[in-house]
């Protein structure tokens, strides 16, 4: 019989090589075990897609793998924390809501950075592609968002990414969320503090990095 620690291996292994099969038969092998819901996706799931993300940081994954791994640690997911009652349920990192902005109809990066970031204890709403800076906002004051994430594929649409955090100025809402920027067409750090936004990323992993710092200071200055 397997120990603990070799399902969890399993399920990590599942999500790296892809095999949403085995990684559904880990779940349902590690509840039967006993092996708390929460355990099954930080100590198993997740050390699988953190693994992706690292090799595809380095070149040595392609980003459609990165998607299918992200759907089956989501998947996985899901199926984990299904058995888990409703008070039981550990808390989201942070609730986000992300797009592409308007005039933008590329959303392969933002659902990425969606996918994976569901995976990685974060609530994201997904807004898709061509969102305008109203839509935004709207969405975030809807769900009680923490963050926003906007995301610019092509040059002549960066401009909207300032225009979104001039909106959230003027209608004092700029402090009440993080707001992170990125995509295929980010020129950079100046980009980004010419906006005032609080940080950006064109690396889903480096993003998530971001957005987890970022969550943790603005705990430290509520606290």
């Amino acid at each position: 019989m397997a120990t603990k620690d070799e399902i969890l291996a399993k399920l990590a292994n599942a999500v790296v090589t892809y095999k949403e099969a085995d990684a559904m038969a880990g779940v349902k092998e590690a509840l039967e075990m006993g092996i708390p819901p929460v355990d099954i996706v930080t100590r198993g799931l997740s050390v699988g897609i953190r693994t992706v993300g690292e090799r595809y940081g380095q070149g040595k994954v392609a980003i459609p793998f990165v998607m299918l791994a992200a759907k089956i640690m989501d998947k996985a997911t899901k199926e984990a924390l299904s058995k888990v009652p409703a008070d039981q349920m550990p808390k989201p990192l942070a609730t986000m809501v992300i797009g592409t902005v308007e005039g933008d109809i590329h959303d392969l990066g933002s659902n990425i950075v969606s996918a994976v970031f569901s995976a990685s204890g974060f609530k994201v709403y997904n807004l898709g592609h061509d969102v305008s800076p109203d839509t935004f906002i709207k969405k975030a004051e809807e769900v009680g968002a923490d963050m926003i994430g906007a995301s610019a594929l092509m040059t002549n649409t960066l401009q909207q990414q300032k225009i979104l955090g001039d909106k959230l100025a003027k209608q004092g809402l700029r402090e009440k969320y993080i707001y992170l920027v990125g995509g295929g067409a980010f020129p950079g750090a100046e980009w980004c503090e010419e906006i005032g936004a609080d940080g950006f990323a064109t690396d889903v992993t480096i993003g998530l990095e971001v957005a987890k710092k970022c969550v943790a200071e603005r705990k430290k200055q509520t606290n």
